[in-house]
């Protein structure tokens, strides 16, 4: 195929979404920890509350008022009472000044970018974070577009986050555009919503469970990409 339009995910696609993640869930458990609870225990109740907030956000749901109640929630799990607002803004901070990238990004993308492909960022996340995160990376410079869902309103795997991606090219037909990402549920799970191709960034050797959740390709590291292209 002739891809011309290539849409990355941000993290853990191009970005260390989990070296920031990592850091941040430290600096906040330390800083609001008054109780001697058990840190691989609170991290195991924050993902689980994570991983139903942006559910939620995924569905649609107001991204801002949910972020600010899952570390309130995580350590009320434990019995103890903080500032879920506050919690989130330290946690914030140490996302925006993550400049970790996954290996190889920073090659394909080049490399890309060099052979003339038009290079879109598709991410759901907040706006400031991901900016931020490009800008320290030098990542920004690569991208023509950069659609964020705080920004647009409308977050992967919504058809509404894909079609506005599709409108930004006019000239070109479904066919030309492919999406690379990790995440089954809203990278894959999105472009397969509106006919485009995608490319799954394995790197845990996943099942893909059903058929709206398979990927065009299949790749477990970043690099492989250029392989696809050759297709």
């Amino acid at each position: 195929m002739s891809y011309r339009v290539i849409i990355f995910d941000l993290d853990d696609t191009v970005l260390d979404f989990k070296a920031g993640e990592k850091k941040g869930l430290a600096t906040v458990f330390k800083h609001f920890n008054t109780a001697m609870l058990d840190y691989d225990a609170w991290v195991a109740t924050y993902i689980e509350i994570n991983a139903h907030v942006w559910q939620a956000i995924e569905k649609g749901a107001e991204s801002q008022p949910l972020l600010n109640q899952r570390f309130s929630e995580t350590f009320a799990a434990f019995g103890q009472s903080i500032d879920g607002v506050a919690a989130e803004a330290l946690y914030r901070q140490v996302l925006n000044d993550n400049d970790a990238v996954i290996a190889g990004a920073a090659e394909v993308l080049e490399a890309l970018y060099q052979k003339g492909y038009q290079l879109v960022v598709g991410t759901n996340g907040k706006t400031a974070t991901q900016y931020q995160r490009l800008k320290l990376t030098g990542f920004h410079r690569y991208f023509e577009h950069i659609v964020i869902s705080e920004e647009i309103g409308h977050a992967k795997p919504s058809q509404a986050f894909f079609e506005h991606i599709v409108a930004l090219y006019p000239e070109q037909t479904k066919d030309a555009f492919l999406m690379v990402g990790d995440t089954l549920s809203t990278d894959i799970l999105g472009a397969h919503q509106v006919d485009i191709a995608s490319v799954w960034l394995n790197q845990s050797g996943q099942q893909a469970l059903g058929k709206a959740y398979q990927p065009t390709y299949s790749i477990s590291n970043v690099s492989d990409l250029m392989s696809v292209l050759t297709i």
